[in-house]
């Protein structure tokens, strides 16, 4: 059905400071004598209440409706949810797509440790440490929005075509990452996922596009629990694929893709693939990328932001022919042929490889 649609993603350039985010609006439908027909509009992450502005403008007056089909929280970090408020209060919404930890007291209360906290107090703490997400709970709750949880498996459909599917996490790994968090009572059988070394000291090395001289990860990086309870989701419209991250680490990427090889979903194929948390080198592996490839690599950092994206990378992604591309504090939009560039945007430069890097000691 969707073979002869038309597809547009924005990228909105979250952050004129040192902070980056993630903010994504796009539509797809019918595209006929320069007119969207039947269009339907997604919004994935907000950024922050800047962005969140940015989006709803946009959709208002760039896709010219007041409509938004699903909007899509991959994880409650401030830097991905607090943008949605403003599109929740502005537009019309007909679905909310989102995890909300706080409703998950059955799934972890036996690994508690703390005999004193109750599902009541599991449920505030959690609310209270997730607060820009239980902002949009309760914003959904007083304008009557439908509220989705989405795990691995779970999918957008137009006729029964599969158009955003979600490849993970997994019920029973967001159940997991929920008890790892820092941000839940202590529990008996898991503690954070990572240690982060404020005394971390670093070297410089030289890279060239010989992969010998290659400074990504082999494998596995591990990073917070929030980040690996990312959303990813792949979008198929047409012929045109496209992979959102969020912020997930390494653990949440390969069970992901397990998932795609165990269901005949290639990741081989993209046309877009959103890198995950803002090129960050610990989010990213050289066996993560055995398993995708892309024409063009998207990735939302702010406009001065000292560490996004990693030069390492970037480099990556050069070397494999996976053209990377960065917000840095500008809107980068994707079209696929079927819709003509937008009046007013220009061809973006891709980013340039870097010969000296950090690498840590």
């Amino acid at each position: 059905m969707t073979e002869n649609y038309a597809l547009e993603i924005d990228f909105f350039g979250v952050g004129d400071g040192e902070r980056s985010g993630d903010a994504i609006a796009l539509r797809f439908g019918d595209y006929k004598n320069n007119q969207w027909h039947n269009q339907t509009v997604f919004v994935i992450d907000g950024g922050n209440l800047t962005s969140g502005q940015e989006i709803v403008d946009h959709v208002k007056n760039v896709y010219k409706t007041n409509k938004v089909d699903r909007v899509i929280l991959t994880h409650p970090d401030s830097d991905h949810a607090s943008g949605l408020r403003k599109v929740i209060e502005q537009l019309e919404i007909g679905k909310i797509w989102m995890h909300r930890p706080w409703n998950h007291w059955g799934d972890v209360k036996n690994s508690i440790v703390d005999g004193r906290i109750t599902k009541n107090s599991f449920g505030d703490r959690l609310r209270l440490a997730y607060q820009y997400a239980y902002d949009i709970e309760k914003l959904a709750i007083a304008k009557g929005i439908e509220i989705f949880s989405p795990h691995q498996g779970s999918s957008y459909s137009i006729d029964k075509e599969k158009i955003l599917t979600v490849l993970g996490p997994s019920k029973e790994l967001y159940t997991s990452l929920i008890q790892a968090s820092g941000k839940t009572p202590e529990m008996a059988v898991f503690e954070s996922t990572r240690n982060f070394s404020a005394t971390e000291t670093t070297k410089t090395v030289y890279e060239d596009m010989d992969f010998k001289t290659e400074n990504l990860e082999e494998v596995n990086v591990p990073t917070s629990a929030e980040n690996d309870m990312s959303l990813i989701l792949l979008l198929t419209v047409g012929k045109t694929k496209v992979l959102f991250t969020g912020d997930a680490g390494t653990q949440g990427m390969f069970k992901a893709i397990y998932y795609a090889t165990d269901n005949d979903i290639s990741l081989k194929d993209l046309d877009v693939f959103q890198v995950p948390h803002h090129g960050s080198r610990r989010n990213l592996s050289k066996g993560i990328l055995k398993y995708i490839d892309t024409k063009y690599s998207i990735i939302s950092c702010a406009a001065n932001s000292p560490k996004h994206p990693s030069p390492i990378v970037v480099n990556s992604l050069i070397r494999r022919g996976m053209n990377p591309y960065s917000t840095k504090g500008i809107l980068l939009n994707y079209h696929n042929l079927v819709v003509p560039q937008r009046a007013g945007l220009s061809p973006a430069a891709p980013l340039a490889f870097t010969n000296y890097v950090q690498i840590s000691q």
